[in-house]
């Protein structure tokens, strides 16, 4: 019997396309796409071997306000820029229906148009949208970046932000639009001018919105003229819609596609893992806990994966779980799929908390802590606080997992 797919992301870092070489006069560097593990492999973590007794984990306690933590983050329209600014001579299509997000795949280079339609043509695919995929430098720090038509992407995006004309407008106008995390995180404000740096060079743009992608790890969306001029890699990227598609089967078809070049990474939320993993030893998760109270008072750094100098809250978690010998995403909206869902009264030390926070993309998860017991949980909280142990908070919870072997 085949092993089924249990996560819905990889066990490494998010993926993106990079340019590897920047200059006083850049000139197009050749991307490099981050190796992804095969899908069996997406579905086993790599976990070191129990030592000795293993200990129960702690029961949680009983919050003091009664809450369960099934509250949930509204959706709020994204700050934008002034209006006043559109020229409106960019035609953008109206929002026309939402539609999902299953993959996304990048490839080094430019996709040819008998691949694409290869794709297109996989049983089960609705939708597939050609975008530019690149790594760039937002204010002199590296960022995932794609390059969309407005008109057709704006159908994928999460609600709040796809019912905007002005939104993709903004875009369609050559303005760039920042995650809400990367925006708040970096203080680089909406109306305030970032310069990107690109194969091409360095081009200044106005941030337009703080709107979230709804795609893990890209956090920032130019149109695709944008990215010509930047020097992005053009239309090495799909985004791909199959909503009832059977996800291990689609896999193996894109793969067989796009060939062995490409990189998938699986966007879709599945409820519950599709094989039988056990769930990770209470030793290993020991070790987990011990690894990251090491970092207690470390400070928060957007994107930081470094022992005693930064950590991001998912950045923390992967590093901790990589010293332990497990491996899980890097993206904290990937982290939601790296184990099977478990309900608050039956919370055990070790398990992954999560939240909804983002009120631009509300069922997009934006923050993760680990579960110690009697109610504490260790996190990297956000920028100007460090790491540190604090009481489970309940507004905006979204659920917990427990990272399966």
């Amino acid at each position: 019997m085949r092993k089924r797919l249990r996560t819905c992301a990889g066990t490494t870092a998010a993926f993106a396309v990079a340019f590897t070489a920047f200059g006083a006069t850049p000139a197009m560097a050749e991307p490099v796409v981050e190796e992804r593990p095969s899908l069996a492999d997406q579905s086993a973590h790599d976990v070191a071997p129990p030592t000795d007794a293993e200990p129960s984990g702690s029961r949680p306690r009983a919050q003091q306000d009664g809450s369960r933590g099934d509250d949930t983050t509204s959706a709020a329209s994204p700050d934008i820029a002034d209006v006043d600014e559109l020229r409106r001579d960019t035609y953008v299509a109206p929002f026309r229906e939402a539609r999902s997000v299953e993959y996304l795949a990048v490839a080094p280079e430019t996709l040819s148009s008998e691949v694409v339609d290869e794709v297109r043509g996989i049983d089960g695919v609705d939708h597939v949208l050609t975008v530019d995929a690149a790594r760039v430098e937002v204010d002199g720090e590296a960022t995932s970046m794609m390059g969309v038509q407005p008109s057709t992407f704006r159908n994928h995006a999460p609600e709040p932000s796809a019912e905007s004309d002005e939104i993709w407008q903004g875009i369609a106008e050559g303005h760039i639009a920042l995650s809400n995390d990367v925006g708040k995180e970096r203080e680089l404000e909406v109306g305030g001018e970032v310069t990107v740096a690109g194969g091409n060079g360095e081009v200044p743009m106005e941030v337009w919105t703080h709107a979230t992608s709804g795609i893990a790890g890209i956090d920032a969306l130019v149109s695709r003229d944008q990215a010509r001029e930047l020097g992005m890699p053009e239309g090495n990227a799909l985004v791909i819609s199959a909503a009832d598609a059977d996800l291990w089967e689609l896999h193996e078809a894109l793969e067989e596609a796009l060939g062995e070049d490409a990189q998938l990474q699986l966007i879709a939320d599945v409820p519950e893992p599709l094989d039988d993993g056990e769930a990770v030893p209470t030793t290993v998760v020991e070790q987990v806990i011990a690894n990251a109270e090491t970092q207690l008072g470390v400070p928060y750094v957007w994107g930081g994966t470094t022992p005693d100098v930064g950590f991001d809250c998912s950045g923390l978690l992967q590093w901790a779980f990589q010293e332990a010998g497990v491996s899980i995403p890097r993206v904290t909206h990937d982290q939601w799929n790296a184990g099977s869902k478990v309900e608050w009264d039956d919370l055990e030390r070790g398990d992954l908390l999560f939240w909804r926070s983002d009120p631009t993309a509300p069922d997009y998860i934006s923050h993760v802590a680990i579960y110690l017991g009697d109610g504490q949980m260790l996190e990297a909280p956000r920028t100007g606080l460090n790491v540190r142990v604090t009481s489970v908070r309940t507004n905006d919870y979204a659920g917990a997992v427990r990272v399966h072997a």
